[in-house]
């Protein structure tokens, strides 16, 4: 079986890191590794993140501020396995997420590219606050009209075939991530909440202005997205000159999976 390498993007989470790294110690599968890479943080992020460390774990620092994606890409770039995942600092991984993600890439090796549904958490991650259901992206659609929840883990190999992350897509990276991807390799989806989304009032997420921008730049990301495609016309029925988006396959929950954990 694969190993995946969990790709932690740290800016002042020292907070919150603690849950995120213990999620990972609880995998019920060892084939896992993790990256962290702080992005000069303020707070006491480095105390704990020392604290937490394991043969399993490998940590960076940046030399100075240089944000999200930047950050991000330069996670990808140290990881030492194909298979890769973003995983937030202050978010938490179910303990069967590992388990089941390498086992859709080993039934389907042609992927490049496997997400997963999510839960929503409350800021103490201590009860479940709502879901994301996503579902697979059905045959004659793709990722411009269809959402792609937060557990997102693809092939390295894959994203070299891309032009890579673009830094001056702020807060709208995930978006330029998928539709990337969707253009060089198939995606599969495993229909089960395998991530816990930490519900923080005051994050960027929820900041207004950062919003906006995140808005701005997501129809940037998918202005670009049609531009690589060649798509023109009403995108309920585009007219594409590509034919090489790869459709997603479906990797169905397992039985008996409780999702109210």
């Amino acid at each position: 079986m694969e190993e995946i390498t969990y790709l932690i993007a740290n800016y002042n989470n020292g907070k919150y890191i603690t849950d995120c790294l213990n999620s990972l110690h609880q995998q019920s599968s060892p084939n896992w590794r993790a990256i962290i890479v702080d992005d000069q943080s303020t707070d006491n992020s480095l105390q704990i993140i020392n604290s937490q460390l394991t043969e399993k774990i490998k940590f960076l620092k940046n030399e100075q501020n240089i944000g999200y994606t930047p950050t991000l890409i330069r996670l990808i770039e140290q990881a030492t396995t194909d298979i890769v995942g973003i995983l937030d600092p202050d978010d938490a991984l179910y303990p069967e997420a590992t388990e089941l993600v390498l086992q859709a890439y080993c039934e389907y090796p042609e992927a490049g590219f496997v997400y997963t549904n999510q839960d929503y958490y409350n800021e103490e991650l201590t009860a479940k606050i709502g879901s994301y259901l996503s579902s697979a992206i059905p045959s004659g659609r793709t990722s411009l009209m269809h959402g792609v929840g937060a557990m997102r883990t693809f092939r390295r190999s894959a994203y070299a075939k891309t032009t890579g992350l673009d830094p001056s897509i702020l807060y709208a990276e995930d978006r330029d991530l998928v539709y990337k991807m969707e253009e060089v390799t198939p995606f599969v989806f495993v229909d089960l909440a395998l991530y816990k989304y930490r519900y923080v009032p005051n994050s960027q997420s929820h900041n207004p202005q950062k919003r906006r921008l995140g808005d701005k730049n997501h129809r940037r990301a998918y202005r670009n997205a049609l531009a690589r495609r060649q798509i023109t016309g009403r995108l309920d029925t585009p007219r594409s000159k590509d034919a090489g988006i790869l459709r997603s396959t479906t990797r169905l929950a397992e039985p008996g999976r409780n999702q109210e954990q």
